[in-house]
């Protein structure tokens, strides 16, 4: 790589090209709040922001950034740190030089030793291949369920459906009833974790709800609304495994009852998922949307073109949970 390029750790000064370039290249909504919340609160940080930049020598002026989320993933018991690979832009000027790859490069070097075991990435498609490029592998895809209100009308049937509004700490709660006798992979929802995303986000109205089904609880939804594409979108932000498989038709219907004027409904689900296939019967419009790629760091290998920590194959897709929420 030529020398006409460095790259470091963030620094103060790099947040107005930092934030300018987002809302050039992939925001359209991003300030100083918006960075404060992600890369200062997060409950999980290193302790310094975890913000790959390429600095262009000849000017002084930093042209691409990487950032990497500090998260924590959970299976059972056990807990360990990851780095999820999130807002990053280069500036089009000094595009295909193969400033992204180097960023990644960058952060395996810099974090040998420390505690992140592993990268992971939810790439949009067209960004795939240059994670491949810098040493990820691909895991698996995640496609875009999306739906007009209008579409859906036939399975508007609430089937002893009801939902009740929740605080953070009974979410948690029963996210905790999930989680310590489930044996999957996913992202840990530790309290001070869901104050963070769900109370103190800065642009989503997140809101939980307990679900039940003829008086039993069986879970809980979290859903944001935002205006957009001309209407109010209802994103199904996160769920208890198992729950939209089983009650998708009642749960829509009570939120659309609680949420007037929504014109749209969407979430994510793994390609080939058997949530992917009902919503398809529901009249969701599925869209690729995006590759999962993980890169061992630390107390993890690459074999075979999967991930493996001790003798768990972490890239495997169906060792996973993952919600909206999980997607920075």
């Amino acid at each position: 790589m030529s020398d006409e390029y460095t790259v470091r750790w963030f620094k103060k000064g790099d947040l107005t090209s930092f934030v300018n370039g987002l809302n050039v290249d992939l925001w359209d909504e991003y300030n100083e709040d918006v960075f404060r919340w992600k890369f200062q609160e997060d409950p999980f940080n290193l302790g310094f922001t975890s913000i790959a930049v390429v600095e262009h020598v000849p000017t002084g002026v930093p042209i691409a950034f990487n950032s990497f989320l500090p998260l924590q993933v959970r299976m059972g018991d056990e807990v360990f740190l990851a780095v999820q690979g999130c807002d990053g832009f280069v500036d089009r000027e000094h595009r295909r030089k193969g400033l992204f790859q180097r960023t990644v490069r960058f952060l395996s070097e810099e974090m040998k030793g420390r505690a992140p075991e592993i990268l992971i990435g939810f790439n949009l498609i067209e960004a795939a291949g240059a994670a491949h490029k810098a040493g990820s592998e691909l895991a698996y895809d995640v496609d875009k369920c999306q739906a007009e209100c209008e579409a859906l009308e036939e399975f508007a049937t609430r089937r002893g459906v009801d939902l009740v509004p929740i605080s953070v700490e009974e979410y948690h709660e029963l996210y905790e009833e999930w989680a310590a006798r489930s044996h999957l992979l996913h992202f840990h929802r530790t309290l001070p974790y869901l104050r963070w995303r769900v109370n103190r986000h800065p642009v989503r109205d997140n809101r939980p709800y307990k679900v039940l089904m003829d008086g039993e609880t069986r879970g809980y939804v979290v859903v944001d609304l935002m205006e957009e594409y001309g209407g109010l979108t209802m994103t199904l932000n996160d769920y208890t495994l198992g729950l939209l498989e089983d009650l998708l038709p009642g749960t829509l219907e009570a939120l659309l009852e609680m949420h007037t004027g929504v014109t749209a409904v969407e979430f994510n689900a793994k390609r080939g998922s058997r949530l992917e296939s009902l919503a398809v019967e529901m009249g969701f419009k599925v869209l690729p949307w995006y590759t999962v790629i993980m890169m061992a760091l630390n107390n993890t290998r690459q074999e075979g073109r999967a991930v493996f920590r001790g003798e768990l194959k972490i890239s495997d897709y169906q060792r996973w949970h993952v919600t909206n929420s999980d997607i920075y």
